[in-house]
């Protein structure tokens, strides 16, 4: 199951892993909850294997948050749109506007989400604040439409609207989304929050370091099982010492092809052995 979104830090390859670690656990009968949902790929292709049979989706971004619910509440009004929407320079001129919006607009939801969706195929990388493939000049090789398979992506979105009685979307901050849940122990998280040293330039929503520990600190005490994923630093590592911490190969695909470690975390046991 792919994912419309190119996402900064997109988690389509580690998939897989979270999977072998709900095997492990024997958690395959909780509700799966993905508090910073972005391409939301873990949850997709968890429900889409059957490894959990349903999954919530919080996502603070109001264009990512649209296009999620749209494709699960409103798929044809989106997908129609989104096929008359032309991808060029003057669209991606005329949307602009709305990545000033900073909360969720009900009567809008559907416009929301295929600018959502633009963004993502259009700008460098799936960036939302980033610039148009191409540069604004469209003297590139590369132009903007270049990562926008119209036929591709419909296909995807519908195979992925026939899934909406498995998914809930909510629109939210993920700490005090995390926070109302903390008492639940019947629920399984998988929590992969803003990259620790690249957030501030990739995602629009982006954590400092203090709220890197309010996140710490709040899944210490939380009574769920939460799988955790990072980018690995050092003081990611001191902030968790008290669980287990493995380093994983993952395929980092911003700014180039290369694996990089990342560390995966949880307060449940992990596969010794992959």
């Amino acid at each position: 199951m792919l994912t419309p979104l190119r996402y900064p830090g997109s988690k389509t390859d580690f998939a897989e892993t979270i999977h072998k670690v709900i095997q492990h656990a024997d958690l395959t009968d909780r509700h799966f909850f993905e508090p910073y949902a972005g391409s939301a790929a873990v949850s997709l292709a968890l429900v889409d294997s059957g490894t959990v049979r349903s999954a919530t989706l919080v996502e603070r971004d109001p264009l990512v948050y649209s296009f999620w619910y749209s494709l699960f509440n409103h798929p044809d009004d989106l997908i129609c749109e989104f096929q008359a929407l032309p991808i060029n320079l003057e669209t991606w001129h005329r949307l602009r506007p709305l990545l000033r919006i900073d909360e969720i607009d009900p009567k809008r939801v559907v416009e929301l989400g295929v600018a959502g969706l633009f963004f993502n195929r259009a700008n460098f990388s799936g960036v939302m604040n980033a610039g148009p493939i191409g540069g604004l000049g469209q003297k590139s090789e590369y132009k903007i439409d270049c990562r926008t398979n119209k036929d591709d992506l419909i296909g995807r979105m519908l195979a992925i609207a026939s899934m909406a009685d498995r998914f809930t979307v909510e629109f939210g901050d993920a700490l005090e989304f995390i926070g109302r849940f903390k008492n639940r122990k019947n629920a399984l998280f998988y929590v992969d929050p803003p990259y620790f040293e690249k957030g501030e330039s990739l995602y629009r929503y982006f954590y400092r370091h203090a709220d890197h520990k309010k996140l710490a600190n709040m899944l210490k005490k939380s009574k769920f099982s939460w799988i955790l994923s990072y980018d690995h630093h050092h003081v990611i590592e001191f902030l968790y010492s008290d669980f287990e911490v493995q380093k994983h190969l993952f395929r980092y695909s911003v700014h180039s092809p290369k694996k990089h470690d990342e560390l995966l975390i949880s307060n449940i046991d992990l596969p010794k052995r992959w």
